[in-house]
C-alpha cells in the first residue's frame, strides 16, 4: 500500500519542477517576446493619425496663378492667384528664376533685375485654411526676361560707343536728333539737334569729337564730346554709315550719287576726296578692330569687301556671300567675317549668318536667324551679337562652337547694336519704340 504514496509525491514533485523552471524561462525571455502585448496600442495610435489627416477636407477651387506684366528688367509682374474656395483661403506666393527661388521674393508682385535678363519668371501660389489640406499651383513661365530699356528720339537709327566706354551716342532720324547716354548711370545727359535726319556715327580717333551722317540736307555734322554741342558741319551730297580712318583725317560714308563708290570725306578741308569704287551699292560699313580695314557689304554685288584704310583705291579682297549682305562684323583677330544675309529675288530670305574663313574664302558654318540685321563680336572675340528683325530679340552665339546662347527680347523693328569696350553690355536700339535696350552679358 505505500508504493501508491511515493509514486504520488513524486508526481507533486515534478509538478513542482515544471512550474518553477516555466516561471524562470519566461523571466529570462527576450524583450520580443513581450511586443505583441504592446503593439496593440502603437497600431491604435498610428491608425488615429491617418483618420486625422483622412478628415482634412479638400480645397473646391485651387486655380493655376497667372503672371500680368511684361518680363522686363525694372518693370513689375504681378500674381493673378484666381479665386480659391471655400473663402477665405490664406494664400502665399514664391517666385522663382529658371527655376531657382528668388530669396526674399513672397509678394504678389515682383521686379525682376539686371542680372536675370535672358531669364523666365514663374510663382507658386500656395493656400491654406484651417480643417483643409494645404494646396500649391504654379504659373506657366513668361518669356525671358527683356533687358532694360532708355527713351530716346524718334526712330533711333544707329548707335556708338566711345573708346573709353563713357558715352553712347543714338542717332534719331525722326527727331532730327542725337541722344547721349551716360552709360554709368544710364541716362540720357544731353539731346544735340542737328539738320536733316541722321542716320551715320562714328567717333573721331582722337576721342574727341562724334560725326554724325543726316540724309535730307546731306551733310557731315562734328559734335563736341566735351560740350555736346555741334562744332561744325559741311555738305557731302550723300548720306551712309561712317567709319574714321585710324590717322584721324578721313571719313568713308557708305553712299555716294552714283551708288557704286564709298564718298571719301577729308575732315580738315571739311571737302570731298577721291571716291572708292565699290561696283554696287553699299550696304553698311564696319572697321576693324584696329580701323585700319573697312569691311563692306555689297548687297547686289553678294559679296563682302575689305577697303586698306592705307591704300583706299588699292584693289579690294572680296568674300563670296549665297546671299546679299546686309551686314558684316569681322572678329578682333581678323580671321573670321560675319555676314547677315538679307533677300535673294529669286530664292527668298537666308535666315542666316554666314561664317566666313578669310583666309580660304569660304563658308565655315551658317547659323540660323531670322532675318538678321545688324552684328558685332565681343572685344574678347568669344560671342557673336546678333539682330534678328524678324524675331525681335537679340541672338547671342559662341563663336567656338556657332551654336546660339541666347535669345532674349528686345524693342520692335531693331535698328542696330554696339558693345562696350569691355564687352560686359550690349545697346541695341528700337527703330518702332524709341528706345535703347541695355544687354547685360554674362
Amino acid at each position: 500500500m505505500s508504493a501508491p504514496v511515493t509514486l504520488h509525491r513524486r508526481g507533486l514533485r515534478f509538478a513542482l519542477t515544471a512550474l518553477t523552471v516555466g516561471a524562470a524561462v519566461l523571466a529570462s525571455a527576450p524583450a520580443a517576446f513581450a511586443a505583441p502585448v504592446t503593439s496593440a496600442p502603437r497600431s491604435v495610435q498610428v491608425s488615429q493619425s491617418n483618420v486625422s489627416l483622412s478628415t482634412a477636407r479638400l480645397f473646391t477651387a485651387t486655380p493655376v496663378p497667372t503672371i500680368t506684366g511684361t518680363p522686363q528688367a525694372g518693370r513689375r509682374l504681378t500674381a493673378s492667384p484666381g479665386t480659391w474656395k471655400p473663402a477665405p483661403v490664406a494664400l502665399s506666393y514664391r517666385w522663382k528664376v529658371n527655376g531657382v527661388t528668388v530669396p526674399g521674393a513672397t509678394a504678389s508682385a515682383f521686379t525682376p533685375s539686371n542680372t536675370q535678363v535672358g531669364k523666365r519668371v514663374t510663382v507658386t501660389v500656395t493656400g491654406t485654411k484651417a480643417g483643409y489640406q494645404t494646396a500649391s499651383k504654379t504659373s506657366a513661365a513668361t518669356r525671358p526676361v527683356a533687358p532694360a530699356t532708355i527713351a530716346v528720339g524718334t526712330s533711333p537709327r544707329k548707335l556708338v560707343v566711345t573708346a573709353n566706354g563713357r558715352w553712347a551716342y543714338v542717332a534719331n532720324s525722326g527727331s532730327g536728333t542725337v541722344s547721349v547716354i551716360s552709360t554709368a548711370t544710364g541716362n540720357v545727359v544731353a539731346t544735340v539737334p542737328v539738320g536733316g535726319d541722321p542716320i551715320g556715327l562714328a567717333v573721331s580717333t582722337n576721342q574727341q569729337q562724334v560725326f554724325v551722317s543726316t540724309c535730307s540736307d546731306e551733310k557731315i555734322y562734328a559734335l563736341n564730346i566735351a560740350s555736346n554741342t555741334v562744332a561744325y558741319s559741311f555738305t557731302t551730297g550723300t548720306c551712309g554709315d561712317l567709319v574714321a580712318t585710324p590717322d584721324g583725317k578721313t571719313l568713308y560714308i557708305g553712299g555716294s550719287p552714283t551708288l557704286r563708290d564709298i564718298t571719301v570725306a577729308t575732315i580738315a578741308t571739311r571737302s570731298l576726296a577721291e571716291p572708292i569704287f565699290t561696283g554696287a551699292a553699299v550696304i553698311d560699313l564696319t572697321s576693324s578692330a584696329d580701323r585700319k580695314g573697312v569691311y563692306v557689304s555689297n548687297g547686289d554685288d553678294y559679296a563682302i569687301l575689305i577697303v586698306d584704310t592705307a591704300a583706299p583705291q588699292a584693289p579690294q579682297k572680296r568674300f563670296t556671300t549665297s546671299h546679299p549682305p546686309v551686314a558684316s562684323a569681322p572678329s578682333p583677330d581678323g580671321k573670321t567675317v560675319y555676314a547677315s544675309l538679307g533677300l535673294d529675288l529669286f530664292t527668298g530670305p537666308s535666315n542666316a549668318v554666314e561664317v566666313i574663313d578669310t583666309a580660304t574664302n569660304r563658308v565655315r558654318a551658317t547659323i540660323a536667324i531670322n532675318a538678321p540685321g545688324d552684328l558685332a563680336v565681343s572685344p574678347d572675340g568669344s560671342k557673336l551679337h546678333v539682330l534678328s528683325q524678324g524675331d525681335n530679340t537679340i541672338v547671342t552665339v559662341s563663336t567656338a562652337t556657332n551654336r546660339v546662347l541666347s535669345r532674349i527680347p528686345v524693342g520692335r523693328a531693331p535698328s542696330s547694336l554696339a558693345v562696350t569696350p569691355d564687352g560686359s553690355k550690349v545697346g541695341i536700339t528700337s527703330s518702332s519704340e524709341n528706345t535703347v535696350s541695355v544687354l547685360p552679358v554674362f
